[in-house]
């Protein structure tokens, strides 16, 4: 009957969870960094003026990995127990957004180059589904299911709302063929937190991400850019959890079909350099090898301008690989631009 209890307790709890590496590197699994919105209208500042934008990305993930690139697994020993109880467990991620982005490019030249800012709001939808398979024949029969089911139920939830809002200031130069952009990204943590969710819609505390992008055209109609930034964040207000830093390295290859139509190859590589710091040992994921997380992407891009310039589509897939110590999905992104 001890036994019964204790492994009900565990059923009701996400400490079976607490070994499973189910982390993207930052707090209960969340990432701060906003992946594969960067192009390559970001490496070239279009023509001065106030720009409206949408963008919608959904991203979808059924994989989860640990620090070591392999599926996540778990070894856990509990008080009463006899044995050390083991298992699997993966997620199934689903993150869908509008986000209303206003631009403005400044017709005045200041130090050689134009200046510029923007404001995006993203508007979210995120769901995790975990799902914990318990492999250790336990004592009590029926219980090695309901174990799995209450620790899959304590580590799943979804949100809906404003995330946080990022604004961003830049300033772009043209040499002939070579453009280069440097800006300053900052989120600010408008969106909800609340530290006994898995799931939220801000990460509560500052990021600030400089970045510097370059572009390079060709008469033949083969344009290249890429993009490199560095992702720093405060800890979280409420928790005093700290995510580690990123290096974000964007990359794009178009080419001009027509005067309307671009299409070429676009991803991103992300790399936390730094450990994460959880001092008040609040998260409900501990931190293990430091929480270092790593992806990689690749995928197609299509763009279309209207003919008098004011309006542009751009549709981009993104398949992730070589993932640690987080999910490995994919994302689609749609992006309409309009010149007011």
């Amino acid at each position: 009957m001890q036994v019964r209890k204790s492994l009900l307790l565990i059923a009701s709890a996400t400490s079976l969870l607490g070994s499973s590496q189910l982390v993207s590197a930052a707090e209960n699994s969340e990432v701060a960094v906003p992946l594969g919105i960067w192009g390559l209208d970001s490496a070239i500042l279009p023509v001065s003026g106030l720009y409206g934008q949408v963008l919608l990305p959904s991203y979808r993930a059924s994989v989860a990995k640990d620090g070591n690139g392999d599926d996540v697994s778990f070894a856990k020993t509990v008080p009463g127990i006899p044995v050390t109880i083991r298992g699997t467990v993966n997620a199934k991620i689903k993150v869908d957004a509008v986000v209303p982005k206003l631009v403005y490019v400044s017709p005045d030249p200041i130090l050689g180059g134009r200046i510029g800012a923007y404001i995006a709001v993203p508007l979210l939808d995120k769901s995790r589904e975990v799902v914990v398979n318990v492999t250790t024949p336990l004592p009590v029969p029926g219980l090695q299911q309901k174990i799995a089911q209450g620790a899959s139920h304590a580590a799943s939830g979804n949100e809906r709302g404003l995330g946080d809002i990022e604004a961003t200031a830049f300033i772009g130069w043209k040499y002939e063929s070579l453009s280069i952009v440097a800006a300053m990204n900052v989120d600010l943590p408008t969106g909800s937190f609340n530290k006994d969710s898995q799931v939220n819609l801000g990460m509560n505390s500052y990021s600030y991400r400089p970045l510097i992008s370059a572009a390079w055209s060709t008469e033949s109609g083969f344009d290249f850019a890429g993009a490199l930034g560095y992702n720093i964040s405060s800890a979280n207000r409420t928790t005093n959890y700290k995510s580690g830093q990123y290096l974000q390295f964007e990359y794009v290859g178009t080419y001009q079909f027509s005067n309307n139509i671009k299409a070429g190859l676009q991803g991103y590589y992300i790399n936390q350099t730094t450990d994460d710091k959880d001092p008040s040992g609040s998260s409900a994921v501990p931190i293990l090898n430091g929480n270092r997380a790593r992806v990689t992407s690749l995928g197609p891009v299509m763009s279309y301008l209207s003919d008098d310039l004011k309006t542009q589509l751009e549709v981009k897939y993104f398949r992730e690989f070589s993932a640690k110590a987080r999910p490995e999905g994919d994302m689609a992104l749609v992006t309409v631009s309009r010149l007011f």
